[in-house]
């Protein structure tokens, strides 16, 4: 009786072994295909507190792209404000509720900062969808009870059928089970989990004349959107943290205009603050001709930046925030500002595609980057535009007669292969391991007859930024926030004028 008993205690144990690692590396797995980047190229959010980061924020932003749009990097260069945004595209409001409890299992902010656009007329027969039924909104929550609340009124509130898109909703199918031949290094390592909002600025105007009519005017909001409008409010209370309704400026519908002064009586009656930006027009010298994107839904970067200015100095008048900069754990907001900074660089730099006009904007930057050039195979022959590339970051050195490599951290240069046939140089800058090499010498690798440059290697975090076998590979690297602002490559064969930025293979 005992040996049964002791067999069957064995039995019970090596199940509850069992199951406790299937549960860690069914956990683990499910982490690793999680959405991290919208399919646009959208930055993490929540997946960024997840992994650790921005856990400390005073205030943080909820809503849609509206909110997400270069939201928090300006309070932190101005005001020192610790803000944090989990707002995301079109994201509906039974979806920005769960996302604010999500938030909240990690830190406790002192305001929440809810964008209202889609509260009022979230009148949809199913989720916002990518694909029928299935919400890319849902795809950034890792799995959890709130995940699980989330899609059972999901399933309720749109009359989803439980076997079918139910079902598939609940096992992110197949948001995340396709994607076992699209997983990346950052899905298992996050190269820039400081990143904020939404990244890339909008720098277009509208291409007609267009205004914002106000209205006085109220309209019925939809139910849903009452309902989850009235539990943020709970939860903010609940929570003792300060809610703060805002909506920014666009030249809306009449219709949505009056559920927007709606959302205004109830955030009075309720004694929330809602700053509604289409009658604050004057007080932040809004042009809606130079400030609105081309889209006419969104702000561009100097409208965002007014916006952004009001709300950065209303929060600093009439709420206790403390002024964060230069206090320890707080380096993630110097990063995040850092790589907005970079934003508008990145842009001036990859819009330009001819090579004389690329040596002039690499000369503006090249003190403020680490600049790695390589020059490969016969690079000679196309003297004129690879030495003017040359003289714009390394001038006065001899590294066009040589060839090589060279390195240049901020003006200085830390590597120079100086006519050594092969080389390798390698360097940690943060997380970012750049490996500069050449493997064989330049003619007995011309002698093999290549089709593309597998000699000259310009790595950064495992990834090739070399393009050409023939001419000069140029990569200019951040190493404040790990990014590769450019990279780019002149191949003196294919053509003396124009760049190319994808690696170029001979037929």
């Amino acid at each position: 009786m005992q040996e049964k008993i002791s067999s069957t205690g064995r039995r019970l144990i090596e199940l509850l072994v069992f199951l406790v690692l299937f549960m860690f590396l069914s956990n683990n797995l499910l982490n690793v295909l999680n959405i991290k980047k919208g399919d646009e190229g959208l930055y993490p959010r929540l997946y960024s507190v997840y992994s650790g980061h921005y856990r400390n924020a005073d205030v943080v932003f909820a809503g849609s792209s509206h909110a997400g749009q270069m939201i928090g990097r300006q309070l932190w260069r101005d005001h020192g404000i610790a803000a944090f945004t989990i707002a995301d595209d079109s994201q509906p409001v039974d979806i920005m509720y769960h996302q604010m409890k999500e938030y909240l299992k990690f830190h406790k902010p002192k305001i929440f900062l809810v964008e209202t656009a889609i509260i009022p007329d979230d009148s949809i027969d199913e989720p916002d969808t990518e694909y029928s039924g299935r919400t890319a909104n849902d795809a950034y929550f890792r799995y959890s009870l709130n995940y699980a609340a989330l899609i059972a009124e999901q399933i309720k509130n749109y009359n989803i059928p439980i076997k079918d898109e139910g079902i598939q909703l609940l096992l992110k199918w197949p948001l995340m089970h396709d994607r076992y031949k699209k997983l990346t290094r950052d899905d298992y390592v996050m190269e820039q989990p400081y990143i904020n909002t939404t990244f890339d600025p909008l720098y277009s105007v509208p291409d007609e004349e267009v205004e914002i009519v106000p209205t006085d005017e109220r309209a019925e909001i939809s139910s849903l959107g009452a309902d989850y409008l009235n539990r943020i409010i709970r939860l903010c209370r609940q929570n003792k943290v300060q809610l703060i309704l805002f909506h920014t400026p666009y030249p809306a519908h009449e219709v949505s205009m009056a559920q927007q002064n709606t959302l205004s009586d109830i955030a009075a009656k309720e004694g929330i603050p809602f700053l509604d930006f289409n009658y604050l027009l004057d007080e932040i010298d809004f042009n809606i001709q130079e400030d609105l994107a081309r889209d006419l839904n969104h702000l561009n970067y100097y409208g965002s930046s007014k916006v952004t200015g009001y709300i950065g100095d209303y929060l600093k008048a009439n709420y206790d925030l403390d002024d964060h900069r230069n206090t320890p754990g707080y380096e993630d907001w110097d990063k995040d500002l850092k790589a907005w900074e970079n934003a508008p660089i990145i842009q001036e730099m990859r819009e330009v595609t001819d090579i004389m006009a690329y040596s002039d904007v690499l000369k503006k930057y090249a003190k403020d980057y680490v600049v790695i050039m390589s020059l490969c195979g016969n690079y000679p022959i196309g003297e004129e535009p690879v030495r003017s590339m040359v003289d714009s970051a390394a001038p006065g050195t001899d590294f066009f007669e040589k060839g090589g490599a060279m390195v240049i951290d901020h003006g200085e240069i830390c590597f120079y292969s100086d006519g050594a046939p092969f080389y390798l140089f390698t360097h940690k800058y943060g997380d970012a391991d750049i490996v500069v090499d050449r493997k064989l010498p330049n003619e007995e690798y011309a002698a093999l007859l290549p089709k593309e440059n597998d000699n000259d290697g310009i790595e950064i975090r495992l990834d090739q930024y070399a393009k050409v076998l023939n001419g000069m590979n140029i990569t200019v690297f951040d190493d404040f926030t790990g990014e590769v602002i450019d990279s780019v490559g002149i191949d003196v064969y294919q053509s003396l004028d124009t760049l190319f930025r994808t690696k170029v293979v001979y037929e």
